[in-house]
């Protein structure tokens, strides 16, 4: 879990740094210069791929939605190139498939903070991985383990939602109160919907309203507590996918590149703030 979110912050990191360095040089070259087209022909390649990510539907301009997808093909691309790399580390036998045991080389029996036995956890999360529970990964199966959040596997959703009860869980009673809660998760939430959290209008007892509302929608045989399974409905709030960083980086673009205000680009105004857009329609060429 925690290596899945290293991977999307690194990668968003990178890329709005890469952003940041191209649009202060952008900014730097004079309006006359002209870029040389056999090292940096980044206008015609532009131009070539816009019918590529102009596909839902086809207008002749790029919505965020459309630039989103096509940052998810590209993100899923290199979460999955990560997630080869490490699958030769730990696919000792070289057979294709990691099983536990070769993946338990890695694994510590101790060191977690809330006393968890962390081969144990490991197993379990091994376990949930393993779709068809032949004891083995294949890469699919090893990618979803690594990346949970972004996976369709309705057993790692569980298993994310154990995880946050783990964490969450001071007092050891196997549930999260609404402490634990409020103390913790319910930040995650909000944080989600960033519109909503950066209200300023919201005071601290507002928020603590709020979050005894969502607390108890949560907490459906009403015992005051909430189970791993009750916080399915907001684990992927907890845990975003990579679906909602590409969203993010999305809009950012569309706002530094946008000119009219339309909440769409059309070919010129790509064009136009190339050094701002390469980063993210050509990812491949920096990682």
């Amino acid at each position: 879990m925690i290596k899945s979110i290293l991977v999307y912050t690194i990668i968003i990191i990178s890329v709005l740094f890469l952003l940041s360095r191209t649009h202060n040089k952008q900014q730097q070259i004079h309006p006359s210069a002209e870029w040389d087209e056999d090292e940096f022909n980044v206008t015609n390649r532009i131009a070539r791929l816009f019918p590529e990510i102009d596909v839902d539907p086809t207008d002749q301009f790029v919505s965020v939605q459309e630039l989103t997808q096509w940052n998810v093909h590209h993100v899923q691309r290199q979460i999955l190139h990560h997630s080869q790399k490490e699958m030769v580390v730990y696919d000792k036998n070289r057979d294709g498939f990691v099983s536990f045991s070769e993946f338990g080389l890695f694994t510590p029996t101790t060191g977690d903070p809330f006393g968890y036995d962390l081969r144990l956890l490991e197993e379990e999360h091994f376990n949930a991985s393993d779709v068809d529970g032949d004891g083995l990964l294949n890469l699919a199966e090893f990618n979803d383990f690594l990346h949970p959040a972004d996976s369709n596997n309705p057993r790692l959703q569980q298993w994310l939602c154990k995880e946050e009860v783990r964490e969450r869980d001071m007092d050891r009673d196997g549930k999260v109160s609404f402490r634990e809660f409020f103390y913790g998760l319910y930040d995650l939430v909000s944080n989600y919907d960033e519109k909503s959290h950066n209200d300023s209008h919201h005071s601290d007892h507002s928020m603590d309203a709020s979050a005894k509302v969502l607390f108890s929608q949560l907490d459906k045989d009403f015992d005051g507590y909430l189970s791993d399974i009750e916080l399915l409905p907001i684990i992927g709030k907890v845990h975003p996918s990579g679906h909602y960083y590409a969203t993010k980086q999305a809009e950012y673009l569309m706002s530094q590149a946008e000119v009219d205000n339309d909440g769409r680009l059309n070919l010129t105004e790509m064009i136009d703030n190339a050094y701002t857009l390469f980063v993210s329609i050509f990812p491949d060429e920096f990682f």
